[in-house]
This record gives structure tokens, sequence and C-alpha cells, in this order.
């Protein structure tokens, strides 16, 4: 009698699952509504948001990779709510996503961009992958990608390697 329990709560939890699935990647599917609002007090520096939270999968060994996104703009006429970076950086590594790190990298900057319409943005991603860890060379390691545009760009400018020490200040 027990077994039999047992076998239908397994029965019923491996039917369920595929729902459980299918809602997590609607949830994560959803580009976010990006508001950007209008820079009326002429706001000429650095925002940045370092250290979000993210998990994905690689699209060469459909294995994960784990770390953290970084995210600086200059503004120029538009601004965005903090959420709305860590939203976009979501977005695009999350775990119902095959990506690559590079590309992810890059499409964060161009979605970010094209609503934004910064003087300067960068975005770095920090992460760890477990297909080094676990198979082939076994050694895990730090993979670090970044995108630039604008003054973040420019030869001679501070503001990239400003934005840089932020990112070493939040990882000590």
């Amino acid at each position: 009698m027990k077994n039999k329990v047992i076998k239908e709560q397994n029965k019923n939890l491996s039917k369920n699952t595929a729902k459980r699935v299918q809602l997590m990647k609607k949830i994560f599917s959803k580009m976010p509504k990006i508001k950007v609002f209008e820079n009326t007090h002429n706001y000429d520096q650095m925002i940045v948001q370092v250290g979000i939270p993210v998990l994905a999968l690689c699209e060469h060994h459909e294995c994960s990779f784990e770390g953290v996104v970084h995210i600086a703009y200059l503004p120029e006429y538009w601004l965005v709510g903090l959420s709305k970076l860590a939203r976009v950086a979501e977005y695009h590594l999350n775990p119902t996503v095959k990506t690559i790190q590079e590309k992810a990298t890059a499409n964060i900057l161009k979605n970010l961009k094209d609503c934004l319409h910064p003087k300067g943005l960068m975005v770095v991603v920090e992460a760890r992958h477990s297909c080094i860890a676990y198979r082939g060379v076994k050694k895990p390691s730090l993979t670090i990608t970044s995108a630039v545009d604008g003054i973040f760009a420019e030869q001679g400018n501070d503001a990239k390697y400003e934005f840089l020490s932020f990112i070493n200040r939040n990882n000590k």
C-alpha cells in the first residue's frame, strides 16, 4: 500500500514538472518593460550597479554558468529605475536561456543603449562555468567579458577606469 501511494505521488510530481518549467520559462522570457525618466536635473555623473547575480546555461555544453553583472552608464537625456538594470541582466542571463557569456554581455549593452541613449555605457560580466570546472580542463576559473560604448570606449577617458575601480571595491 505504501509503495502504491509513493508511486502516485511521484507520478503527480512528474506531471506537474512540465507545468512548473513552462511557468519558469514564461516568467524569464518576458523582456522587462523599461520605463525611462527624463533627466530633468541634468545629472551627468556615472550611475553604477555592481554585483547583479545571474545564472544561465552555456549553449555549447548545456552546463550552467553563474556569476555577476556590473553595469554603468553616463546619462544624457534619460534615466532608468535601478531595478531595470538588474531585470535586463536577468533577461539575458537566466536559467532558461542557452547562451554564451560574450553574446549575453553584448546583448545587455545593446538593450540598454537602445532605450537610454546614454553618453556612455559599459557592461562587465564575471562568471564561473561548470563546463570548465567539471569536464575538460577541470580548472575552476573566472571568465570576464565586457561590452563598452560611448565615453567608456574613448581612449584616455577616465570613466572606464573609475567604473572598474567600483567593481574592484565591491569584490573585496
